[in-house]
């Protein structure tokens, strides 16, 4: 009770702490700058290479050609079979006039004319386009597909899709393991810095003890301030997110048009990550000068 009733104190001591130890608590803010910069920046490219995996990964299709010389009964009865198949998540049916129309469709204005000529004897035959639940089953989909009746041939890739898939997959993996790594690097180096700023303070702690203050009263002041380091250093990466990812993401997207990749919308991913690096920067410091100042005191 006593320490909520005492916590504008406390605060206004670590606003003070900070203030008397400016280069200290300078060099302690500047190191957290930094850090957290860094974590922002990695956690940014893993994130959008993670949205590219998998907008590449939902882009990956079968394609299933029907024997032109099947009957509508026939042919409707593959796209029944397919949906049979573990694994296929959505089956996408074309007639053979549609598919003509999409020829068509992809030529230039002289080809055109040309591919108009074959709308009274249509050589092509329906088609069925296949999305799977898991990319990685491309390959065994398409090998089940290949042996329904009536199936002229199945596409997807071959071995470069398969190939591809692995790629992306250690691509997301590895990205993972290498942001979780890096961030309990960084946080320990926050923590450090915050516990050496601590530290090089054990007379103004000793001094506390020898009057009297209870080991609360002494640990809550330098845990605010730990904190407060923590959280002031956070504002230039918050800073740095959000105007340079949102300019960022408007020029790449620019550059890239309507393409296969696509990045994480600035909103609201600055904004999560923004209140993630705050907290970030406020509990390593909390954290960081609880422990510095524990060492000094008696339990």
């Amino acid at each position: 009770m006593s320490t909520i009733r005492n916590f504008p104190r406390h605060l206004k001591t670590a606003f003070q702490n900070i203030w008397r130890n400016g280069v200290m608590s300078v060099s302690s803010i500047v190191a957290v700058m930094i850090t957290l910069t860094l974590i922002a920046v990695v956690l940014t490219v893993a994130v959008n290479v993670n949205e590219i995996t998998v907008s590449i990964e939902n882009s990956l299709s079968i394609y299933v050609k029907v024997d032109r010389t099947a009957t509508d009964e026939q042919s409707k009865a593959i796209g029944t079979e397919i949906n049979k198949i573990s694994g296929v998540k959505e089956v996408t049916y074309s007639t053979k006039d549609e598919e003509l129309d999409k020829l068509i469709e992809a030529q230039d204005d002289a080809n055109k004319k040309l591919f108009e000529n074959y709308r009274d004897d249509n050589p092509l035959g329906d088609a069925y386009v296949v999305e799977v639940e898991d990319v990685t089953q491309l390959e065994t989909v398409a090998t089940q597909i290949e042996e329904i009746s009536s199936v002229k041939e199945v596409t997807y890739g071959g071995d470069s899709t398969s190939q591809l898939v692995s790629v992306l997959e250690n691509i997301r993996n590895g990205g993972a393991i290498f942001v979780v790594a890096l961030i309990v690097v960084v946080l320990f180096m926050i923590a450090n810095t915050i516990k050496m700023a601590i530290t090089s303070r054990s007379t103004e702690i000793a001094i506390m003890r020898m009057v009297g203050a209870s080991n609360w009263y002494i640990r809550i002041p330098f845990m605010l301030e730990g904190a407060l380091i923590g959280l002031i250093g956070s504002v230039l990466p918050i800073v740095v997110l959000n105007y340079g990812y949102t300019a960022l993401y408007t020029q790449l997207t620019k550059m890239m048009g309507l393409s296969l990749i696509v990045f994480v919308k600035p909103y609201p991913f600055v904004t999560d990550v923004s209140m993630a690096l705050a907290g970030l920067g406020a509990v390593v410091g909390l954290i960081g000068a609880f422990f510095s100042v524990r060492r000094y005191l008696k339990f």
